[in-house]
Order: C-alpha cells, then sequence, then structure tokens
C-alpha cells in the first residue's frame, strides 16, 4: 500500500471519531525534516504539561483527527512541523476547555502566546 493511500484511509478511520485530542506543534529542525519520509511528524507525549515544557511548540490545538489536522496545519502554512498529542478529552467542550486552559498557562507562565497562534489575545468569539 502506498503512504498517499494509507494516508487517505486513515483519514477516512478517524472520521467521526469520539475521542478528541489536545495537542502541540513544533517547529521540526531542516536537517530533521530532511532525514525524514515526511515532515509532518505525529508523536505522543505523557507530559500533560508538555506544552510548557518545551521551547519548540509554536502552536495548541485541538482535534479528533490528528492526522488530517497535522496535514491541514502544514499545507496551509508551508512549515516543517510535528504534531504532539499531550492530553485527551472525551467531548467536544472538555477539549475546548483544556486547549483554552493549556493556551492560558502558556500565556501565564512565557508573558505571550505561542508563535503561530491567532485569536487568543482578542476578544473575538468570547
Amino acid at each position: 500500500m502506498s503512504r498517499s493511500n494509507y494516508m487517505t484511509g486513515t483519514k477516512l478511520a478517524c472520521r467521526g471519531n469520539t475521542n478528541g485530542y489536545i495537542y502541540a506543534l513544533v517547529r521540526v529542525p531542516k536537517k530533521d525534516a530532511k532525514e525524514s519520509l515526511s515532515a509532518e511528524l505525529l508523536t505522543y507525549s505523557e507530559d500533560k504539561e508538555y506544552y510548557l515544557n518545551n521551547d519548540a511548540v509554536k502552536y495548541i490545538g485541538t482535534t479528533n483527527n490528528p492526522i488530517a489536522r497535522l496535514q491541514a496545519h502544514g499545507s496551509s502554512k508551508g512549515r516543517k512541523m510535528g504534531m504532539v498529542i499531550f492530553d485527551d478529552a472525551d467531548t467536544p467542550a472538555e477539549g475546548k476547555f483544556k486547549e483554552a486552559q493549556a493556551i492560558y498557562k502558556y500565556c501565564d507562565a512565557k508573558g505571550q502566546g505561542p508563535e503561530w497562534q491567532k485569536g487568543h489575545d482578542t476578544w473575538a468569539g468570547a
């Protein structure tokens, strides 16, 4: 099976997934991106505060389809990046809460939001 067919099948299998994932996007150094088959890397961390403990974090988000979401991030921004899942949620509301809480803690600890985060510092959507 080709990589393209595998990725398409995996994205389709994740549609309708009832679990959600809280993730951080990290910049992949160019040398690592060249060595991998794809610059889009998906990993998991047991550290629930991974986003606070890693300086490579550039964005915090939530999704129920990590592969499709990572590909959407990569293709829309043209960046070499990886996704690190660091928490999960049973409902969309819980996922949004955990995402907002992580962004809040990041801003509180570092004095600003992650580099690629947008809208976290406005009242839009409040």
